[in-house]
């Protein structure tokens, strides 16, 4: 038995390295791939770099128990969850609608020199953005208070 814990210490330890290498390596591919208007690869490339990164991080401090049947583990499945949620939020706000609302001349003493294009952006996802943001803040407090409150009652003696 103590030999199957030590298996299992290694491989969390590993595999908390792994994953917050592979995140970092994400998260600088997100960030070369990032223009104006949103990129697919920049968005996945920023969302699963800040999921591993984050997740790697948790792995290495050992936040996660070992047994997931108590309110400690739902705290942690909701904290897990809003990490997720608070993430595609963030990365949803990165897209851009473009919109050509007129070309205006540019006059430069009384002669027309070349004509403007005005832009509007607008930010079509603000909104799923602004849902999952609360989301993920809302099971995110939920699943601090079920850990606190686990860890209490657990010295309590309840």
């Amino acid at each position: 038995m103590k030999d199957l814990v030590a298996v299992y210490d290694y491989i969390s330890d590993a595999i908390g390295r792994v994953m917050l290498l592979i995140g970092v390596v994400l998260l600088v591919v997100g960030v070369l791939a990032f223009n104006p208007f949103g990129s697919v690869l920049s968005a996945g490339s920023f969302f699963f770099g800040i999921l591993f990164t984050v997740f790697g991080m948790l792995v290495q401090l050992g936040f996660f128990p070992r047994n997931l049947r108590s309110l400690s583990g739902v705290g942690t499945i909701l904290i897990c969850l809003s990490i997720v949620f608070i993430t595609f939020s963030i990365v949803v706000v990165e897209f851009v609608d473009l919109d050509l609302v007129k070309i205006v001349p540019s006059i430069f003493r009384g002669a027309i020199i070349g004509y403007k294009p005005l832009m509007e952006s607008e930010r079509p996802y603000l909104w799923l953005s602004v849902l999952f943001m609360q989301f993920g803040l809302a099971t995110l407090i939920i699943g601090i208070a079920l850990r606190i409150f686990n860890v209490l009652r657990s010295r309590s003696g309840l």
